[in-house]
């Protein structure tokens, strides 16, 4: 709009200063080597119009002129550029399709049309890699350690190429690199923190949680969990060097951040134990009986609890057994301290107190039941009855990993199945039918029984005998 208001206003100008001098002509007389010229002002203004419309196009023609071979130049530049980016999304194409040899191609005609040695050098390295040959991709992933634009892409190619090599020690190496580097990179820590947790380096993990944190790549919350768990086996180690006041301050945080695991509870207890606070180390047992009964934790609490001998395990255990008296845990407890103690009838009342969960009998009350019957009443078939069943019982709580399913008898920091750090929940695992047709399953599946079906099962065996 101003533009077009702008030649408007020009044209009025020049049709103004054409009436005027139509109006006022003027005379003008020049003399020059001889010649006499005489003509009007209004002739002259014309003419010196003219020579400086000529004289701009002459110089807008010159410039056109001197231009052409840039003009040229930049013409071949760009279908260069052009055809090596086509190359090289054909060639990303390639490597998406699992093309190798096409891959190779394309990368190859990337590098001679492009002067961008970080896209073409990628490519090169992942062609190299999807044909298998990893010193060609370690080669190119070296060199892009050399400019700072394409270092992180280099570290990245050789970290995950040490991982897939399973070269530990390279990896560590790359991915400390690679987190100093972009320390902002959410990929750079996780996989720092995975690779220094897999490997035993707890203070090095613990440093690459606390970035991640501080970073917002993991909220605290999330975060609560490992770094108790990194703490507690920093004290394992902080003991083991001789460092008791260290490894009880890491203790005691891991024991406040993660309250219903029972191993961090259990070490910090005993700590506790050997500094003379046996208040306090029943107190995190009793603590942690209430959040997740394990019976580790039982038999941890009759050694801060000072039970040397089996009726003071029975009175420990009934002590513990206030603080989630509903579990069946707690039962199965009371009664194996019973049994140890050779008391029968509260044996038998700690397993009756399952009919209240009415859950599927498990393994061990199957065992206790038959270690009853023996202890009890020397009933040895009633015992064999109860030791069939436990063959087919339902599987008790145990260590399961979260990720594989692996179970295990005790925790520990790495699974042994997938190598997964802090994996391990304690619960029910998932029953894995046998090798057994599926014909034969449907035959001589039975339900399962409850703990009042079971024991009224052994009573009418016992009354027929």
């Amino acid at each position: 709009m101003l533009r077009a208001l702008w030649f408007i206003f020009l044209l009025c100008v020049l049709a103004a200063t054409a009436m005027w001098l139509a109006d006022n002509p003027g005379q003008l007389s020049l003399v020059w080597h001889g010649y006499v010229i005489e003509t009007s002002a209004a002739v002259l203004v014309g003419a010196v119009g003219l020579v400086a419309i000529l004289s701009a196009f002459t110089y807008r023609l010159w410039l056109f002129i001197r231009g052409v071979p840039a003009e040229i130049a930049r013409f071949r530049r760009d279908g260069r550029r052009r055809r090596g980016y086509l190359a090289l999304s054909r060639g990303m194409v390639a490597v998406a399709a699992g093309d190798p040899g096409e891959a190779r191609r394309q990368a190859g005609r990337a590098d001679d049309l492009l002067d961008e040695p970080s896209l073409t050098m990628l490519l090169s390295a992942q062609s190299a890699q999807l044909s298998g040959d990893e010193a060609a991709a370690q080669k190119f992933f070296t060199e892009m350690l050399a400019s700072p634009d394409t270092e992180f892409l280099g570290l990245r190619g050789l970290l995950n190429q040490a991982i897939k090599l399973e070269h530990t020690q390279d990896a560590l190496k790359w991915a400390r690199r690679a987190s100093r580097l972009k320390p902002e990179s959410a990929w750079a820590a996780r996989t720092l923190f995975d690779l220094a947790s897999r490997g035993g380096l707890w203070a090095e993990a613990d440093e690459a949680l606390a970035i991640a944190i501080r970073k917002k790549h993991v909220s605290a919350g999330e975060a609560r969990r490992p770094r108790a768990v990194l703490g507690h086996l920093m004290s394992v180690d902080a003991e083991a060097a001789g460092d008791v006041a260290k490894a009880l301050k890491l203790s005691k945080k891991a024991s406040l951040d993660a309250p219903g695991l029972s191993p961090v509870q259990i070490h910090y207890a005993g700590l506790l134990k050997s500094a003379g606070k046996q208040r306090k180390a029943a107190n995190a047992l009793e603590a942690a009986w209430a959040t997740t009964p394990v019976p580790d934790l039982a038999a941890a609490y009759w050694g801060v609890s000072g039970a040397d001998d089996a009726m003071a395990r029975m009175k420990a255990a009934q002590t513990l057994a206030g603080f989630n008296p509903k579990d069946p845990a707690t039962a199965l407890m009371l009664a194996r301290a019973a049994l140890d103690a050779g008391l029968w009838g509260e044996a038998r009342k700690g397993l009756m107190a399952m009919e209240a969960s009415n859950q599927p009998v498990p393994g061990s009350y199957c065992q206790l039941m038959a270690s009853l019957e023996e202890g009890e009443h020397q009933d040895m078939i009633a015992a064999r009855e109860w030791l069939v069943r436990a063959a087919s019982a339902s599987p008790d709580p145990t260590w399961v990993c979260e990720d594989c399913g692996n179970a295990a008898d005790s925790w520990t920091p790495l699974c042994g199945g997938c190598g997964g750090f802090d994996k391990f929940q304690w619960r029910l695992p998932v029953r894995v039918p046998g090798l057994i047709a599926p014909e034969q399953t449907e035959q001589t599946e039975q339900p399962k029984l409850t703990a009042p079906q079971a024991l009224q099962d052994v009573d009418a065996e016992r009354t027929t005998q």
